[in-house]
């Protein structure tokens, strides 16, 4: 995907305007401010322990993981943004609230390339069948935002490192599965070993596993200057949009659950 995938996405926030709960923890006024720039793609709600000095809609709390939930369950907001409320404690609230997985993919920009990496989060994408979802529920995704996705499935090797070590070995093995049976769902799906140079132009890209990925995020975001439009969570029904703390404002967050409720109210 190019630019102009992006720019699909922004023009779509902009004409629905939909209702977008943010989280918020310990908030100083420069974070605050920093949500200015976000009101162009949403109407927000901060749900946080904020005072009544904040200037936007909001609910205080001392416990904005649980509400941002709740109001997501409740039909209250059209889709969360996570802000930057503990990970842990909010994923843990997801995942009960909605007795699912919890399964994300963040949206990247690089240089004028978007695609959707995984899995980012250091606890994900231990075995075959963990990745082989991200892939094919991020193929879901990009299909519902009128994109034929093309996928690469990266490993900890050439083909030709086969027998230079057990783990080696069993990473190749795994990474040429996970294509093969994406293939067989249906997508386009290709193992390319360790050759993460070779994905340029690629829509998703998995990683080995959850630390993997998470170093390459991290590598692209915070050394390579690529931006991040925030990770939305895999599921057909509610809009969640993970989103790192290494970041000074949500406005790509915002954005995108913005983008994807006016899709989804499209359908």
């Amino acid at each position: 995907m190019d630019a102009s995938f992006i720019k699909l996405l922004q023009d779509r926030a902009e004409q629905r305007h939909a209702r977008i709960g943010i989280g918020i923890w310990n908030a100083d006024r420069e974070l605050i401010s920093s949500l200015q720039s976000a009101e162009r793609f949403a109407q927000l709600l901060v749900v946080g322990n904020v005072d009544e000095s904040c200037p936007y809609e909001h609910i205080s709390t001392d416990e904005p993981w649980k509400e941002l939930v709740r109001l997501l369950a409740d039909g209250k907001i059209d889709g969360a943004v996570r802000g930057n409320l503990p990970a842990g404690r909010t994923m843990r609230a997801l995942a009960e609230e909605f007795l699912l997985p919890v399964r994300r993919l963040a949206l990247i920009e690089l240089y004028g390339w978007a695609f959707l990496l995984g899995p980012v989060g250091i606890d994900e994408g231990e075995t075959v069948q963990d990745r082989l979802d991200l892939l094919l529920g991020g193929a879901n995704l990009l299909q519902e935002m009128g994109v034929l996705p093309r996928a690469a499935v990266l490993s900890g090797g050439r083909m030709e490192d086969r027998g230079r070590c057990e783990r080696v070995d069993r990473s190749l093995l795994e990474g040429e599965e996970i294509a093969t049976r994406a293939r067989k769902a249906g997508t386009n799906a290709e193992h390319k070993g360790i050759l993460i140079e070779s994905c340029r132009g690629d829509d998703i890209v998995i990683a080995p596993e959850g630390i993997s990925g998470n170093l390459i995020f991290r590598t692209l975001m915070l050394l390579c200057g690529a931006r991040s439009y925030g990770a939305p969570v895999l599921w057909e029904e509610k809009i969640f949009i993970d989103s790192s703390r290494a970041r000074s404002g949500f406005d790509g967050p915002v954005m995108l659950a913005g983008a994807m409720a006016g899709m989804r109210k499209e359908k």
